[in-house]
């Protein structure tokens, strides 16, 4: 007989003899090892605990040998952190807590990192059952850790399989990147654009204008309206304003736009009966009067030829003078 093997524990055999009759499963959860108390043991089915156990977790992996479709293979992977003996006894738990399978295990000394060497290792339970259809073997994937191998042959079943849904507006899935000329066209839905050719995209559109190209342009500043020398930069109605800032009336202005000096000429008429009169412009100058004139409005019968003149000139208004306080005034004054 071989010196190292597993065989089902009594209890093991009695639930899967009822699992079997009664079309139901029995849940394996966890895997133990053991140090069998020093010595190497040899499995006894009516055992209900191994002989000196020092870890339970639960399995990692589950598997139907391909070779041996009647073996149940179950692995666990111990983790760098634990370990400071020696495995010789393995044994495998339901759901219940009960031991379902037992055997030894070759001598194998699990160090940690304290000791100043470690490594992951894994231990593998192979159990011989006559109706694998009747055990399940339930896998926590929150707790549990799996093996490089396992990875690696699930990774390799996943690429070689169709298994790669393609993601739409809906659904997440895999999609590729679209060419440069996909992009340009504009007419695949189904692959994604990255910035890159999204950029190389765009700059078709923006393109300087001029003369001869459609393109884009920038708003000119005011500085450079006012000078009147870049010929590659639009201006918008505000700064253009050409002049027509104006109320036309007995009293009004026109203002020029500030490429024509910004000069803003107003007008006005004053009443009658001093010869004293304050005069508020339409506006105030901005910055400065430049001057202002004053003269008659109309002449009174009788009154003679009037004088006039101005004082108190400021951005605001003025003091009208004459000598004649019957005749009606009048001005013109500008300034910037």
């Amino acid at each position: 007989m071989a010196q190292f093997y597993t065989l089902l524990t009594d209890v093991g055999q009695a639930k899967l003899a009822n699992a079997v009759a009664l079309g139901s499963t029995i849940d394996i959860t966890e895997l133990a090892v053991g140090d069998g108390g020093g010595s190497l043991p040899t499995p006894d089915s009516s055992a209900t605990a191994l002989v000196n156990e020092v870890r339970r977790a639960p399995i990692n992996t589950s598997t139907t040998d391909p070779d041996n479709p009647s073996w149940i293979v179950v692995e666990q992977v111990l983790p760098p952190d634990v370990g400071g003996w020696t495995i010789r006894e393995i044994g495998i738990f339901d759901v219940d807590g009960d031991l379902i399978g037992i055997g030894n295990y070759p001598e194998t000394y699990k160090p940690v990192l304290a000791e100043g060497s470690s490594r992951t290792q894994t231990v593998r339970f192979v159990l011989e059952v006559s109706d694998t259809a009747a055990v399940t073997l339930k896998v926590d994937p929150s707790v549990v850790l799996a093996t490089r191998e396992y990875v690696d042959q699930e990774r390799a079943e996943h690429e070689s399989s169709r298994n790669h849904p393609a993601a739409t507006e809906a659904a997440q899935g895999m999609s590729e990147i679209a060419t440069q000329t996909e992009t340009d066209a504009g007419t695949d839905d189904g692959r994604f654009v990255t910035p890159k050719k999204l950029k190389n995209w765009a700059v078709q559109w923006v393109k300087q204008a001029t003369e001869s190209v459609a393109g884009m342009l920038k708003v000119a500043t005011t500085t450079q309206v006012d000078e009147g020398t870049d010929d590659t930069t639009a201006v918008t109605p505000k700064k253009l304003r050409w002049g027509v800032d104006y109320s036309l009336g007995g009293t009004g202005y026109i203002i020029f736009p500030s490429w024509l000096g910004g000069l803003i000429f107003q007008w006005g008429v004053t009443g009658v009966g001093s010869t004293s009169r304050p005069v508020t412009f339409p506006i105030a100058f901005p910055t400065a009067i430049i001057n202002v004139t004053s003269f008659d409005q109309g002449w009174a019968s009788g009154t003679g030829g009037a004088m006039w003149g101005q004082t108190n000139k400021s951005t605001t208004g003025f003091t009208m003078h004459t000598n004649i306080s019957a005749e009606g005034g009048a001005y013109f004054a500008w300034g910037y």
